[in-house]
């Protein structure tokens, strides 16, 4: 910015826009830095602290660049809430990379009545989504104000597809274009009644898939409690080291510099884990290239979500016969996660030694091993550490 003549009160202008665009309001913003206002207003002393953190006002203008669309913490502690929900029949922003509305006239209104950046909580349709999903709340998409038809914000062959089925071919054509993308973890889904209860009714649930309401503000801040795991959208720079992790931990800022505009890359956040073995599903023989004996391909492993950690394998391997599938978990035996990752560690490593000692490794947490092999280092694992 530059230090020539500025109009009086230019500071605060420049601050509060930061703290609206970036942080949700100037309560946030003191929030994500630990700033304590004392006996001042918020408005009165935001300018002397951001001085004492920064440096100067220029400085912080210049680590807050203008943002192209509000932050997704911003979104969700704007007052009102730049956050809606709608349902889908099922979740895919890796192809549909859209918001989608059925008349202009409901896209105008979603337009006119959201700042870009909009955050769009989904669940699954109660009838059409899969079953698993149905009535749960299952993602949320981050969507600016361009708009075109679905066709160029949909990967080519979901669109044939769409086109081909009777009951989609004229629906949500008329898109806003999605830039970002979160899934919940399957073992946090709740259900709509249960995220959303002043917002959402029965009678209400029809409107909400066509056109979307705003949430309130509690509802919206729902989604910092919830774990998500950040996901591709189609036509966006891919998401390709994603994991689970806290709501809370990804949307916000770091402190007390400016907000983090990727969020791509990230490591799992401390919390409680899970334990799991995952199996290979397929002919092992073919796999292998050799005789399996009867025996497993396994990986050994802890995660938050171990659903969602299948998932992203899966979604690593080419389309074939061979699939990872979740054959024990801390979920499955119906045992609480272990309260930190240290613990989490100590079992998956018992597990490990356990099967180096006993079967054939096939590198790394990968194992050729018989079932009542696993199933023993299995319960050695969870035997030896406390949950």
């Amino acid at each position: 910015m530059s230090s020539g003549k500025r109009e009086p009160g230019w500071d605060k202008q420049a601050v509060n826009g930061i703290a609206k665009r970036h942080y949700g309001s100037l309560e946030a913003m003191f929030d994500a830095h630990g700033w304590d206002k004392g006996d001042k207003t918020v408005g009165q002393i935001a300018p002397t602290l951001v001085v004492s953190t920064y440096g100067s006002i220029e400085k912080f203008v210049s680590e807050h660049p203008p943002l192209q669309v509000m932050s997704p913490r911003a979104a969700i502690l704007s007052s009102p809430p730049n956050v809606w929900l709608t349902s889908f029949y099922g979740f895919k922003p890796e192809t549909w990379g859209f918001l989608g509305f059925s008349n202009d006239g409901q896209r105008k209104r979603f337009i006119r009545e959201t700042e870009p950046g909009a955050l769009v909580v989904i669940y699954g349709h109660k009838s059409k989504a899969p079953e698993a999903q149905r009535g749960k709340v299952i993602g949320f998409q981050q969507v600016t104000h361009s708009v075109n038809q679905a066709k160029a914000y949909m990967d080519p062959l979901e669109w044939h597809q769409k086109e081909a089925d009777a009951d989609r071919a004229d629906k949500w054509n008329l898109a806003v274009k999605a830039v970002r993308a979160w899934r919940i973890a399957p073992e946090d889904y709740l259900s709509i009644e249960e995220f959303a209860p002043e917002t959402y009714s029965t009678g209400r649930a029809q409107f909400i898939g066509s056109q979307g309401m705003r949430l309130t503000s509690t509802e919206a801040k729902r989604l910092l409690d919830l774990t998500v795991i950040e996901t591709s959208v189609f036509g966006e720079i891919p998401v390709e080291a994603a994991v689970a992790v806290a709501g809370r931990d990804l949307l916000s800022p770091s402190k007390p510099g400016p907000v983090s505009q990727s969020g791509y890359f990230c490591k799992e956040a401390e919390g409680p884990k899970s334990l799991y073995v995952l199996r290979l599903s397929g002919d092992e023989n073919a796999y292998l290239g050799r005789d399996a004996e009867g025996k497993w391909i396994v990986k050994v492993g802890f995660s938050k979500s171990p659903l969602s950690r299948c998932a992203s394998l899966n979604a690593a391997l080419p389309a074939g016969a061979f699939e990872w599938e979740v054959l024990t978990s801390n979920e499955t035996e119906n045992l609480d996660q272990f309260a930190s990752s240290r613990l989490a560690v100590r079992a998956e490593t018992a597990m490990k030694d356990h099967l180096h000692q006993n079967e054939q490794s096939l590198g790394g947490e990968f194992f050729l091993a018989d079932e009542r092999v696993v199933r023993d280092a299995w319960n050695l694992a969870i035997g030896g550490a406390s949950t």
